[in-house]
C-alpha cells in the first residue's frame, strides 16, 4: 500500500495515528460558523459496519475526519500478516477503503501459500527463472504520484477540472506493440496471474503494492511449478474464508492485459481522443487498468451525447485515484440514471460531472462519504448557473449534515441519496 495505491503511509512507524485533531467538535458539538459548518469527525460505525471494522491483520481507526464531501481513514496493518509492510495507513474515501479492506484477506493467503510446503519445495525451480524482471515486464508497477488529501472536495467550486495534463511516456503504438510483445513471451504467466487474482476476489491491477507484490511472486511460482490455482489453493490451511464478489467484471479476469489495453485504447479513439489525449488517459498511474476498462465502458453506454469527449479528457487528467475512482462512480451512476429514469443526453465538467437527461432534469452525481455546508460546497450549490436550472438533482451515496439537507432543500435542490434509485 502506498500514496499512488489510494492508501498513504502515515508519519509514524507502526503505532496507531490519532485521527481526531485536538479541539476538533464530535458531530453533535459542532456548530456553524455563521452559516458554515466545521466539518465533523464522525464514529466509523456511522459509515462501515462492524464486521469491516476489524480482522486478522488489520484494525480501522474509529474516528473519522471529514473534509466536507470525503472521510479520511486509517487502518493499521499488523506484523503478522503484512511482516515488514506493517503499518498504519491512511485512505481517503469509503470506496477506496473498502476495496483495500477487501484484500487483506488475499494477502494473507498469498502469505500462507508461499510459506506452503509445495511452494517451499517448488521455489527452486521457479527461482531458475529471472522472477523480478519478468514480474516488471508484465505487470509495470506504477510510479509514486503525489495526491491530494482533499482532491475530492476540490472538484466542488470548480469552474472546470483544471488539472495538467499528464506527460505520457511514449506513444500509444510503442506502448501497444511493447505489451504484446511482452504478452507472446508470457502469456501462461499472465493467465496463472489473473487466474489466481480471481480466485481470490481481487483486482489483478490493483494499485496496492503490498497485493500486487505478493500476486506477482506467487503466480510466478504457480507458472513456473506448473501448479494449478486450485491445487494451490489447497496447500494451505483453510485459515480463512475469502468471500465476497469480484470488484471488476469478467472480461478483466478472462482477456490478456495486451488486448486490455488495446480495448481501452480503440474505445477512447471511438470517443474522438486524440493519440496524445489517449496516451494521457492509458500511461494515467491514477487509473488502474481494470478502472480505465470500467470508465471506457460506462462512456461507451451513454451513447454519443454532448460532453462526452470532454468528460473523458477530464478523467484521463485525474491527479489521484480518489478523483479517478469519484468520476468512475459517477459515469455509473449516471448510467444507472439513464436506464431507470430518464436517458441522459449531454454532460459537462464543472469539476464534478453535471448531466442532463431527456425530461430536462439536472443531475449531479455525488458519491461523496459525509457531506458537510462548508464554503466550497456552498459556493457549488449556489452557484447562478446551476440555480437557474430547473429540475435540480443531487445524488449522493453517502450520508449529509442536518445543515447541508437544509441549505440544500432551502436552495431548491432535489436530494436524492443512496446508491440505488
Amino acid at each position: 500500500m502506498q500514496q499512488n495505491a489510494g492508501v498513504n503511509p502515515a508519519p509514524a512507524p507502526a503505532a496507531p495515528i490519532a485521527v481526531q485533531p485536538p479541539n476538533m467538535p464530535s458531530p453533535a458539538a459542532a456548530k456553524p460558523a455563521g452559516q458554515f459548518e466545521q466539518p465533523p469527525v464522525i464514529p466509523i460505525s456511522d459509515l462501515l459496519a462492524a464486521s469491516m471494522q476489524s480482522g486478522p491483520g488489520f484494525q480501522v481507526g474509529q474516528q473519522v475526519a471529514t473534509n466536507g464531501a470525503m472521510g479520511e481513514y486509517t487502518i493499521t496493518a499488523s506484523a503478522d500478516v503484512f511482516h515488514e509492510d506493517a503499518g498504519t495507513y491512511q485512505v481517503e474515501s469509503l470506496d477506496l477503503l473498502k476495496i483495500r479492506l477487501s484484500e487483506v484477506p488475499a494477502i494473507a493467503q498469498l502469505d500462507n501459500m508461499s510459506n506452503s510446503t509445495v511452494f517451499a519445495k517448488e521455489f527452486a525451480v521457479s527461482a531458475a527463472r529471472p522472477l523480478t524482471a519478468a514480474g516488471q515486464m508484465v505487470i509495470h508497477p506504477m510510479d509514486t504520484i503525489t495526491g491530494l488529501p482533499s482532491g475530492i472536495g476540490e472538484f466542488f467550486g470548480r469552474v472546470d477540472l483544471g488539472a495538467k495534463s499528464l506527460a505520457a511516456s511514449s506513444s500509444v503504438s510503442q506502448a501497444a506493440a511493447q505489451t504484446g510483445d511482452v504478452t507472446l513471451t508470457a502469456l501462461g504467466y499472465d493467465q496463472v496471474r489473473r487466474d489466481l487474482a480471481r480466485k481470490l476476489h481481487v483486482d489483478p491491477y490493483s494499485s496496492d503494492p503490498i497485493l500486487t507484490k505478493r500476486l506477482n511472486h506467487v503466480a510466478w511460482v504457480m507458472f513456473s511449478a506448473r501448479i494449478t490455482v486450485d491445487a494451490a489453493m489447497m496447500a494451505v490451511p483453510a485459515s480463512m474464508i475469502i468471500t465476497g464478489t469480484e470488484f471488476t467484471d469478467d472480461l478483466v479476469y478472462q482477456t490478456p492485459k495486451a488486448d486490455l489495453i488495446l480495448l481501452v485504447e480503440k474505445k477512447l479513439t471511438s470517443f474522438g481522443l486524440s493519440k496524445t489525449e489517449i496516451a494521457t488517459f492509458t500511461h494515467n498511474n491514477a487509473i488502474p487498468l481494470s478502472l480505465q476498462v470500467a470508465a471506457v465502458r460506462q462512456l461507451d453506454g451513454l451513447g454519443v451525447i454532448p460532453g462526452r469527449r470532454t468528460a473523458t479528457v477530464a478523467l484521463g487528467n485525474a491527479l489521484t485515484e480518489y478523483q479517478a475512482r469519484f468520476l468512475v462512480t459517477s459515469l455509473s451512476m449516471l448510467g444507472q440514471w439513464s436506464t431507470q429514469k430518464s436517458p441522459i443526453n449531454k454532460i459537462q465538467v464543472t469539476g464534478v460531472l453535471v448531466a442532463r437527461d431527456q425530461n430536462g432534469t439536472t443531475i449531479i452525481p455525488a458519491p461523496v462519504d459525509y457531506l458537510s455546508w462548508t464554503p466550497r460546497i456552498a459556493g457549488f450549490a449556489t452557484n447562478s448557473q446551476l440555480l437557474a436550472k430547473q429540475n435540480r438533482v443531487l445524488w449522493i451515496t453517502g450520508k449529509m449534515t442536518a445543515l447541508a439537507q437544509q441549505q440544500l432543500t432551502a436552495s431548491g435542490w432535489t436530494v436524492q441519496q443512496g446508491s440505488q434509485l
